[in-house]
């Protein structure tokens, strides 16, 4: 049977049913999207870290038993009640392999796991691979189901294990306190009763007015990177190109951009997007998108604070490249229409469009989630993402093991053929550029070179 036919089926009738022990809570909606992807190719993300110290693994147990106590849905796994997905506790331990890599290979091991699905049933919905490079310097790539975590998460994460590596080191319980389960970002979104007046809220809609009215009017068929449409979808690998910026570049980077009234965010976006330009220039009615991911924490209602969960959105804006273009120029019109949608409810744009992607789901039933996600995915017009943590702190005094190098990278395969993940970390900037095997490895080392080229050429300018 193929996909349409499976798709246009008639809708089940709803099954409501009520959840039984151990039930955490429903998915959200965009939670309820990723875990059907996985029936197609997971939207997963993952990190790569780098320790100076010694691996204790009874310590380090001890350590990944107390952050899984701490954050309750690094203990999940999903089952589904009626037409519904919910999370419910496992008791099953966060796994570690421990496996000898090559200098650079875990890269390689980090796309594999991207693309290899969880056992959701099972849980635990992260997992971690161990390599040690000596007796002092070990490192742990950390694949996380996106449906429970982001990537400011996986940050909170790192702290955590050095907080209880380092009550543990000072004769203290591993133990770390537990926080309460954070209920579904889309519910905290605020509505018109927050609003605390009326001119509030119509500075709101006119700035939101403003911002619609400047997308549309740069409004094109997106250009994305050409890619085979012959490969199927769940025949799609992962590649993954890490880029290096020293300390000392970054610092000249950041000078400039904020002598140009820009932010790193900014540059890394007009980067990538003039790098994609010279490869495949835009024609006609076609447009350039630039996409940057928002954490909401701080936007949500009630705030959430040092949480394991998915906060975080998407914003974009569309620009039109030609030969004439100028880096800054094109920097400081992406900060435009960036700041644009930040300043409006736009970027929930996403939770609203998801709620009614996922009662078209729930209505189809999990039987077809795999037409359903073939189907949403080809529906997603292509962009040029740049998922930028910013600045990584993570300083635990005590603790017998540091961190010294942070790196991450997603896979979006599903929706994107290509994205992008930057974070900073003690100075140095790895910007992860990720594609699906459909664009090709030649493809995504030629892009990731002349962004990074492209930046450099700016700072001469």
């Amino acid at each position: 049977m193929s996909v349409r036919e499976r798709i246009m089926r008639p809708f089940r009738r709803a099954e409501h049913a009520q959840p039984g022990a151990g039930a955490l809570r429903a998915l959200g909606a965009t939670e309820d999207m990723y875990w059907r992807f996985d029936s197609v190719n997971p939207l997963y993300f993952g990190v790569i870290a780098r320790f100076h110290g010694a691996y204790d693994e009874p310590a380090m147990t001890r350590a990944f038993a107390a952050v899984q106590v701490r954050h309750p849905l690094l203990r999940a796994r999903i089952e589904l009640v009626g037409d519904t997905p919910w999370f419910f506790e496992t008791d099953r331990p966060i796994p570690v392999e421990r496996m000898d890599i090559a200098p650079g290979d875990e890269w390689r091991v980090l796309e594999r796991s991207l693309a290899t699905g969880f056992d959701t049933a099972e849980g635990p919905l992260l997992r971690c691979v161990l390599f040690e490079r000596g007796p002092a310097d070990f490192g742990l790539v950390f694949t996380y189901h996106h449906a429970v975590a982001d990537g400011r998460s996986a940050t909170f994460v790192i702290r955590d294990l050095l907080q209880s590596l380092a009550q543990q080191a000072r004769g203290e319980s591993a133990g770390l306190p537990a926080l309460p389960l954070m209920d579904y970002y889309g519910d905290r979104i605020r509505t018109m009763q927050t609003y605390s007046n009326v001119a509030q809220f119509t500075d709101t809609v006119s700035r939101t007015w403003d911002a619609a009215w400047r997308f549309m009017s740069r409004a094109g068929i997106p250009r994305g990177i050409p890619s085979d449409s012959s490969i199927p979808l769940a025949d799609q690998q992962l590649m993954i190109e890490p880029r290096v910026m020293e300390p000392d570049r970054v610092r000249e980077v950041a000078k400039r951009a904020k002598a140009e009234s820009v932010t790193m965010q900014c540059v890394l976006n007009a980067a990538l997007t003039m790098a994609v330009a010279e490869t495949r220039p835009t024609q006609g009615l076609e447009a350039t998108t630039c996409s940057q991911v928002l954490d909401l924490r701080e936007r949500l209602v009630p705030p959430v604070g040092e949480d394991c969960g998915l906060f975080a959105t998407g914003n974009t804006s569309m620009h039109r490249i030609d030969a004439n273009t100028r880096f800054w120029d094109l920097s400081r019109d992406i900060r435009v229409g960036l700041q644009a949608g930040i300043d409006t409810p736009l970027p929930f744009f996403h939770a609203a469009t998801h709620n009614s992607y996922a009662r078209i789901a729930r209505a189809l039933g999990h039987d077809r989630a795999e037409a359903f996600s073939l189907i949403l995915g080809s529906m997603h017009p292509e962009g040029l993402a740049v998922s930028n943590l910013g600045r990584v702190q993570v300083d635990v005094p005590g603790s017998p093991v540091r961190l010294t190098a942070f790196a991450f990278a997603t896979n979006t395969n599903v929706l994107n053929s290509f994205n992008t993940s930057a974070a900073t970390y003690d100075g140095r900037m790895t910007w992860s550029f990720s594609a699906s095997s459909a664009v090709g490895r030649e493809m995504l080392t030629s892009i990731a070179d002349r962004s990074v080229g492209i930046i450099l050429e700016a700072l001469a300018e």
